[in-house]
């Protein structure tokens, strides 16, 4: 079986984004973390823009009881969060290759692109994915963050 990824693109509101990181770094990834099958998550930003990658054992997680019982009912805290969202996209996938590898530990951006990037430096990583919405998205995971201002650079987000 393959391994699964789902990635989510967010974009709160300006007044809201103090307590969408909270949110997101206090009771969201724990909640996501706590599932079986959920093996990390990492969040990046691009301006006001966070993107999410969640490494899962494979993407059938996605479909197991405990993932639905969390993403059928949402805390309050979440439902408020992820209602006032003015960007919110989600792909759930299967990594195509390299094989079952993990993620860089070193990379500290990406760039998520549907399609070939060029001009990328430092690549520590190329990792390709299927999307259950047919889409083929690719994750670089970069040394440096500083690439051409053509292509959207996610930074990895600490707070």
């Amino acid at each position: 079986m393959r391994r699964g990824l789902l990635l989510t693109l967010t974009e709160p509101p300006a007044e809201m984004e103090e307590e969408f990181n909270a949110w997101y770094d206090t009771e969201h990834f724990a909640e996501r973390l706590a599932i079986p099958g959920f093996r990390s998550a990492q969040r990046w930003v691009a301006g006001r823009t966070y993107l999410a990658t969640y490494e899962l054992d494979s993407a059938a997680v996605l479909r197991s009881p405990e993932y639905l019982a969390r993403y059928q009912n949402q805390s309050p805290w979440s439902r408020r969060c992820l209602g006032k969202l003015r960007v919110f996209k989600r792909w759930a996938c299967e990594q195509i290759e390299p094989g079952d590898a993990d993620p860089k530990p070193g990379a500290r951006a990406v760039v998520m692109t549907q399609g070939e990037a060029s001009a990328l430096r430092r690549v520590l990583q190329v990792r390709r994915f299927a999307a259950e919405s047919g889409e083929k998205i690719a994750l670089h995971e970069v040394l440096d963050p500083q690439q051409p201002s053509s292509i959207v650079v996610y930074r990895l987000y600490q707070p």
